[in-house]
């Protein structure tokens, strides 16, 4: 979506560009108001100072992926798997935005903004998936056999895994390796272990 006219909309969007791409400590206020062609005192009539302007970025963003990912559960035209499908793409797209060393910089240098975008995750993982998981046991789509619960602790450990950097460095290294380095790519491959499994059909 084009950011509006409106100062603050385009201030928070290009915040989010900078912060994703650069990192959060790499970025300067004055980098920022060069970059939007204002001054920083127009961008202190709006924010407080960096580290609101990215709890609000990060707010904005988990909201519009909040949005979109219950407009399509909710979308009664779609079957569960087209709708399972639709919503795991959206999201690991969302996830290729997001740069890994962005995340550890928030948790070391603003830890509020970590909190919030760790509310985010536990909202995604606890409550949305489990509600889709639901869905699709109810409509005879996921096996009376499987543990649903685990599969949403699997689906939060994906999460895990692409938000919080800490968790990849107790993997050793020559499994890392093979890790693919993108949030997106983690997590879709993930996910397809969760629905598909690993083990081959035997004939």
């Amino acid at each position: 979506m084009e950011p509006q006219d409106n100062p603050r909309d385009r201030i928070i969007a290009e915040a989010k560009n900078m912060f994703f791409t650069r990192g959060y400590s790499n970025v300067l206020m004055s980098d920022l108001a060069k970059r939007l062609g204002m001054s920083k005192k127009t961008i202190y009539q709006y924010f407080s100072g960096k580290e609101e302007l990215l709890s609000v970025v990060i707010r904005q963003y988990g909201s519009d992926i909040q949005r979109t990912v219950e407009q399509l559960m909710s979308d009664k035209q779609l079957d569960f798997p087209d709708k399972s499908r639709q919503i795991f793409s959206y999201v690991g797209t969302k996830l290729h935005d997001v740069n890994p060393a962005f995340v550890l910089d928030i948790k070391k240098n603003a830890p509020a903004a970590w909190q919030l975008l760790q509310r985010h995750k536990t909202e995604a993982a606890f409550l949305r998936f489990n509600t889709l998981l639901d869905e699709g046991y109810r409509k005879g789509y996921i096996r009376d056999d499987a543990h649903r619960t685990l599969a949403v602790l699997l689906y939060a450990s994906a999460l895990e895994t692409i938000l919080n950097p800490d968790f990849t460095e107790q993997v050793p290294h020559n499994l890392m390796q093979d890790l693919p380095r993108a949030p997106g790519a983690v997590f879709d491959g993930l996910v397809k272990i969760i629905f598909n499994g690993i083990l081959k059909e035997k004939n």
